[in-house]
């Protein structure tokens, strides 16, 4: 029996207690206990007594943690960790399989695997009608899909299973987890092989859908099902195998809502004749291009009414806005110098002025594929505060510089857009304050298309510093509120720092856009058209692109293909590297189109 000494808390053995014949015994309660030798007081007893209890409690503890951890479940540590994936080791029906009869497909697996996504991974090419839907069943290492209607006669299978099986432990994605089987006693053997891209960023696309209708199919992709179907890989791949030989309409569909259909505005890609399948001819280099053939007008979203403007979204970018007083053919031309494009195109701003005021009028907006839209407005401006506000300038000078080049640029970016006196010079140059001189557009700079921003080129035998000072009275507003402009008084520096662009331009087209892109694809600067050079000056160093638009039939504007799926976009050139912009440097590439 196992009981406690009541002088030390030891634990003994039996009512009586045990004696240690080597040690000696004492007695404690009138009962024989085990005293160890270095215990000779009784605080030693006590300071015993309580190390025992603390042991016990941390004995009881630790207990209880090691049960509490036997109840979790988690994979073991240490180790070598799995990377090994599931291999497919058998199918029924067995693949490459001829006159197969029955309604279930099951894939077995090398170790226990897990189904994930199987929905949205799955593709059985043909696609099986709506009203035949499958039942899945897992065990251990294997998985059976099992329909409600027997496959159809004399038809070639292929199941796809994407990245939907993956094992247990570290979820490693089976690879080539397919089947293809024929219930007839052909196997079709036709293939098609290519890649999807965007058409105006030249990269490829993934998670793209790639589908074939058979020529005659009545049906199309607005309104049909698609008879083959495969997914694009993260390299904008795609493969569809086992195929009946034939004539196909082909197309690559980002298809947001998964329904199998086109509608706008999806981006599609198309072919613009019927595809060939399995006669001789090479299908394992088809490319499509990913583009968005509008037909919709654009569309106000909301309205939002300042003191000096009211600002009309819309729900895609714009290329140009007009607008007319409502009951007459035609504006003055005072009324849309107070009309802006911002935003990318998304907005336009409409500018109180003495020629915009309050009333009705028709707003007529053009996106970029020619949709043009007209759209009746209230135009009605918020109350002015009552407590005027500071005045504050209305312009800022780009990277606010304190230095400039003798042969650089000086960029000026107003709040609104600017109305200039014709026929006058804009401003002076002060030369290390002893020469002036006129500035005159275009001359000595250029105004932007949304006349916010005014570029002045510097071409100075300076010393010291150059003073740019603007004339109030040519240099305006189109509201006619004061623009705040001041002196702008810069060192002159032996060294720039901006770098070009330029470089011999060959091609045999007669209507082109060259264009500057930003390392975020944005159109920077865009040249119409030069002839045997082009050329981009005071650029800021990073990283650019180069892109050329094609109009090919020169009806004045870039074509990214049409509604009826058959004309493609027109030519998109881009210059296979980027470009690094250092200070100081000038970058010459050949473009060849």
């Amino acid at each position: 029996m196992l009981t406690s000494c009541p002088a030390t808390g030891v634990p003994v053995c039996g009512a009586g207690g045990v004696r240690d014949r080597t040690f000696g015994a004492g007695r404690a309660g009138g009962r024989n206990c085990f005293r160890p030798p270095f215990l000779k007081s009784a605080t030693s007893y006590q300071s015993a007594k309580s190390a025992m209890r603390l042991l016990f409690s941390l004995l009881l503890t630790a207990a209880a943690a090691g049960l509490s951890g036997c109840a979790a479940i988690s994979s073991p540590e240490g180790g070598v960790r799995d990377t090994t994936p599931p291999k497919l080791v058998g199918t029924t029906p067995a693949n490459g399989a001829r006159n197969v009869r029955g309604q279930s497909v099951r894939l077995e697996f090398s170790e226990q695997v897990q189904v994930k996504d199987l929905a949205k991974n799955l593709i059985v090419a043909p696609l099986l009608d709506a009203d035949n839907p499958y039942k899945l069943r897992e065990d251990r290492t294997a998985l059976t899909l099992t329909f409600d209607k027997p496959f159809a006669p004399n038809t070639t299978y292929s199941f796809n299973f994407g990245e939907a099986i993956s094992d247990i432990t570290e979820s490693n994605k089976a690879a080539n987890a397919r089947v293809s089987f024929s219930t007839g006693p052909e196997l079709d053997s036709a293939s098609v092989r290519g890649a999807v891209m965007d058409v105006l960023s030249q990269q490829p696309v993934e998670n793209v859908s790639v589908v074939l209708y058979p020529e005659a199919d009545t049906a199309n992709i607005r309104r049909g099902r698609p008879y083959y179907l495969a997914r694009t890989d993260k390299s904008g791949r795609f493969a569809l195998d086992y195929l009946k030989a034939g004539r196909y309409r082909a197309y690559a569909l980002a298809d947001k809502n998964q329904n199998n259909r086109y509608e706008e505005p999806e981006l599609i890609g198309y072919l613009p004749d019927l595809l060939t399948v399995g006669t001789g001819g090479r299908n394992d280099s088809l490319r499509f291009l990913l583009t968005r053939p509008d037909t919709r007008r654009p569309l106000v979203t909301t309205q939002k009414a300042n003191a000096t403007d009211l600002r009309v979204s819309y729900n895609e970018g714009l290329t140009q806005a007009v607008l007319t007083p409502l009951g007459t053919a035609k504006a003055p031309a005072a009324l849309n110098e107070a009309v802006q494009l911002a935003e990318r195109g998304r907005t336009v701003v409409l500018y109180r002025t003495p020629a915009l005021v309050e009333g009705r009028y028709l707003l007529a907006a053009t996106d970029s594929a020619g949709n043009l839209g007209h759209d009746t407005l209230t135009v009605k401006f918020a109350e002015a505060p009552k407590v005027a506000a500071k005045p504050a300038p209305k312009y800022s000078v780009e990277g606010n510089p304190r230095e400039v080049y003798r042969q650089g640029q000086v960029q000026f970016v107003f709040l609104e857009p600017l109305r200039l006196v014709p026929n006058k010079p804009l401003g002076t140059l002060v030369e290390d304050s002893l020469k002036r001189r006129p500035l005159r557009l275009p001359q000595d700079g250029t105004l932007s298309p949304d006349r916010t921003t005014l570029a002045l080129n510097l071409n100075t035998n300076a010393r010291k510093t150059v003073t740019f000072i603007l004339d109030t009275t040519v240099v305006q507003g189109v509201t006619g509120q004061p623009l705040g402009l001041q002196p702008l008084k810069l060192r002159v520096s032996e060294k720039t720092t901006t770098g070009t662009l330029s470089g011999p331009l060959k091609t045999t087209a007669k209507r082109y856009w060259v264009q500057l892109l930003d390392e975020r694809g944005q159109v920077r600067q865009t040249l119409d058209t030069p002839k045997g050079t082009y050329r981009f000056d005071n650029l800021l160093p990073g990283t650019y692109r180069v892109r050329v638009l094609t109009d090919a039939n020169q009806d004045g504007r870039w074509q990214g293909g049409a509604p009826d799926l058959r004309t493609p976009p027109e030519p998109v050139y881009l210059l296979p590297k980027a470009i690094q912009i250092r200070s100081n440097f000038d970058n010459v590439e050949t473009l060849s189109f």
